[in-house]
């Protein structure tokens, strides 16, 4: 993997930032969840292998906070319907310390 070029990174982060951002609270509705995929966006600007050769940015750049976006969604959809599954569980009981110490002494003897 080639060393990346932190002056194109740089300003391909100074320059595109804000509109990622943007874009992304359009989307979200939501600017600290928009600064959180942003960021995420050029951490894997930064570790693609193939980051110095971004022809088209900002292409580049909403097709990868796209896919967080449907990757956070996607989570977020699956947590959701795990606590739901958690919700109609009936709550745990536990027993009792004489009623454990009666349990053990019934199943020793």
């Amino acid at each position: 993997m080639p060393a990346p070029d932190h002056a194109a990174l740089h300003a391909l982060y100074s320059e595109h930032n804000g509109w990622l951002k943007n874009w992304l609270r359009a989307r979200l509705g939501n600017a600290s969840d928009a600064a959180d995929l942003a960021q995420d966006t050029f951490i894997r600007v930064l570790t693609a292998r193939n980051a110095q050769t971004i022809r088209e940015p900002r292409s580049y750049l909403g097709a990868i906070a796209h896919a967080l976006m449907v990757d956070k969604f996607r989570r977020k959809a699956l947590e959701q319907a795990y606590l739901a599954a958690l919700a109609t569980r009936p709550e745990r009981v536990a027993e009792s310390p004489e009623a454990r110490l009666l349990i053990l002494e019934t199943l020793v003897a």
